[in-house]
């Protein structure tokens, strides 16, 4: 028997992928979803989840690579900032500084972090869950800014790093087996496994019977206005997992 829960990534990043979100909500494809509180559709997402009941579902989506930041030190910092102040991705792009950062750099992704969980917090969402754009929280100079914040406000539960996929090489598996036993051994809550659609599919063989697997999902619509995970329509997904034993949970 497969537990899983369907994640939406992305909430508040435009007002189509809100939408999206909110009619995969209705048909019940979805069991959660984690906000980006630094996008401009960032309140009209609380408000649209409030009106239709599903606040309760909401998580943080921490972000270090889109928007912009709500602190303005970590504006001083090119690894993570134009000079027009917006997040460029640049260390997400460079391994060294994935792994590695200056204390500063470090005290200025804490300040930002804490930032976005605190404007998380004042939407009154009781979820206190935590992921992250591009699994940035899952980059040991990020995890070291974000860690000590877990305990200080609570954290309920924080996504594994990907560990459902059959294209990673052996350093990358040793870190991540390593993060993920870290993870686990904090008083919060998390999976067994963790990864996309496409992933749950490849590997679904090797899932344990009664693990807990959390699937992530990005909700759009294509061109056709078609409800789609990305590219994939997202009723076959449906269609997918209907023939599967499945329980969705929640964490």
């Amino acid at each position: 028997m497969f537990r899983i829960i369907i994640n939406a990534d992305d909430l508040g990043i435009s007002q189509e992928v809100n939408e999206a979100i909110a009619e995969c909500f209705s048909s019940r494809f979805i069991t959660s979803t984690t906000l980006m509180v630094n996008m401009d559709y960032a309140d009209e997402a609380v408000k649209m989840a409030v009106k239709y009941g599903w606040h309760e579902r909401v998580g943080l989506h921490l972000n270090f690579t889109s928007g912009m930041p709500l602190t303005d030190e970590i504006r001083k910092f090119r690894r993570f900032c134009n000079k027009d102040g917006s997040f460029n991705a640049v260390f997400f792009r460079r391994m060294n500084a994935r792994l590695h950062m200056s204390r500063a750099e470090i005290m200025a992704a804490r300040g930002e972090a804490e930032a976005q969980i605190r404007k998380y917090i004042s939407y009154g969402l009781p979820d206190k869950h935590l992921d992250s754009h591009h699994y940035v929280h899952t980059d040991l100079s990020i995890w070291k800014a974000v860690e000590p914040l877990i305990e200080k406000y609570s954290i309920r539960s924080v996504r594994l790093t990907r560990n459902l996929s059959r294209r990673m090489s052996p350093l990358k598996r040793i870190y991540k087996g390593h993060f993920n036993r870290h993870i686990r051994s904090l008083p919060i809550q998390t999976t067994d496994y963790f990864g996309s659609f496409k992933d749950f599919m490849q590997c679904r063989d090797e899932i344990r019977d009664g693990s807990l697997t959390e699937i992530m999902v990005h909700p759009m619509y294509n061109e056709e206005g078609v409800l789609v995970d990305t590219s994939r329509p997202i009723e076959e997904e449906r269609d997918y997992l209907s023939r599967i034993k499945y329980i969705k949970e929640f964490y």
